[in-house]
């Protein structure tokens, strides 16, 4: 018997799952110094076991992982991805925001595809649900 599947949990928004995936490539000195290290760089690149330690902390390393192998982790490039990702959401929503400001201000589908440098018929398509109003 095939089980239905639980509506009542909500999915994860990607803004949760990248909080999760960040918080994963925190350096290990990130909190758990005290004091806190002045010059970490707070995202983990290199794994000595289960101690992730950024380029900073893992030049003045001193006991930490000299017995394990350092394994490479993603976690500068997926650092940026996130703040990439982000951006492009905030920018996606600001687009739609000034497309709605100038459908009010009576620019056509032909002008606002002309300034965003698409068709007349891209622009309407992407745009006109949310060209309602909404109350």
């Amino acid at each position: 018997m095939i089980s239905e599947p639980d509506n009542r949990t909500p999915a994860p928004t990607a803004a949760s799952r990248q909080d999760a995936l960040a918080a994963g490539l925190s350096c290990y000195y990130v909190h758990n110094a005290r004091p806190a290290r002045p010059n970490c760089e707070r995202v983990a690149i290199v794994a000595y076991g289960n101690i992730a330690l950024c380029a900073t902390c893992d030049k003045v390393r001193s006991a930490v992982g000299r017995t394990n192998t350092a394994q490479r982790l993603p976690g500068a490039e997926l650092h940026q991805l996130i703040t990439a990702a982000r951006a492009l959401a905030q920018a996606e929503h600001d687009l739609a925001r000034s497309v709605r400001q100038a459908r009010r201000a009576g620019a056509s589908w032909a002008h606002i595809g002309d300034a965003l440098g698409v068709s007349r018929q891209a622009a309407q398509q992407r745009w006109s649900t949310q060209d309602q109003p909404t109350s």
